[in-house]
């Protein structure tokens, strides 16, 4: 059946998970409570849309690439680069899917205790540290990491970083948009994610042309970091939270000069044994993984 085995494998895991959930869908008395349903369609119809939203964010860019490239017979070859070296940011998006599974009922649960915002101040640093670990484990090992794509797509990892960033970015969006959903005004997480959708197609449309995938690659950065901004300046105002941001920002600078120091280091070190620079590549990280725990530990 070929790729319609895709399509199979989803239907079934969907009525899988449909039966897992049964016991959850007993009811004991049939009845219909209009007031509740009311709050709840004004609760999640805008994160119905926001949903929509962020489909475009997550897979437009890829969609457009192979219109808008100028060189037409190159343009399937570019998608293929860009899909390639997308999937070696999986582990970012598979950690920032992952937590927002878990984050979304603890910050919930935790919406009623006294110091329910110390803990989404320290959930959201500790997640900026993990994204940042998972950040410098894919590009310190590169060398290691590439092989899992075809030796023809490698002269798209420069985009890889840019992809994992804009992923972490997005995590953190995940972190902020505590505010809109505790606080009701769901409309808002609507509004940001639209607002992300337009900044997709625009840059996408400008820059997909211009710059072939590394336009699209950057344009998925520029969504996720403006959607991450948007939301913390509203979220001070209707839902202050004490962000860490100083250190945060300062873990940040320090993952990215240790990048950008094996970056310099490989363009001039000579040609030799591939242990040397894993060697070295493995120190940059150990300073990481040696420092924020340090400074943790004295905060």
């Amino acid at each position: 059946l070929g790729i319609e085995y895709v399509f199979i494998s989803n239907l079934l895991a969907s009525i899988l998970t449909l039966l897992l959930l049964a016991p959850q869908l007993y009811i004991r008395k049939p009845d219909f409570d209009s007031v509740l349903y009311k709050k709840m369609i004004v609760y999640a119809l805008p994160l119905l849309i926001a949903g929509m939203a962020g489909m475009v964010n997550e897979t437009m860019d890829r969609i457009m690439l192979k219109y808008l490239m100028t060189d037409k017979a190159g343009a399937m070859e570019q998608l293929g680069i860009y899909g390639a070296c997308y999937k070696l940011a999986i582990l970012m998006t598979l950690f920032t899917q992952t937590f927002r599974y878990a984050a979304e009922p603890f910050f919930f649960s935790q919406s009623g205790e006294k110091n329910a915002e110390r803990s989404y101040a320290l959930v959201m640093r500790y997640f900026v540290i993990a994204g940042l670990l998972i950040f410098l484990v894919v590009m310190l090992y590169m060398d290691i990491v590439k092989f899992f794509i075809g030796e023809r797509y490698h002269s798209g990892l420069k985009i890889v970083p840019v992809l994992l960033m804009a992923n972490l970015c997005m995590g953190v969006f995940y972190n902020l948009s505590v505010w809109y959903k505790l606080s009701g005004k769901t409309s808002y997480g609507a509004g940001l994610t639209v607002f992300g959708a337009a900044v997709t197609l625009l840059l996408n449309f400008w820059w997909i042309p211009r710059f072939g995938y590394q336009g699209a690659a950057w344009a998925t950065f520029a969504c996720y970091s403006s959607m991450m901004l948007a939301s913390y300046l509203l979220g001070k105002k209707h839902f202050p939270v004490s962000y860490d941001i100083i250190n945060t920002l300062s873990y940040a600078a320090l993952a990215i000069f240790l990048f950008l120091i094996s970056a310099y280091l490989q363009t001039i070190m000579p040609e030799g044994p591939q242990a040397i620079p894993l060697f070295v590549n493995s120190l940059l990280l150990l300073i990481f993984i040696t420092v924020v725990p340090v400074v943790e530990k004295n905060r």
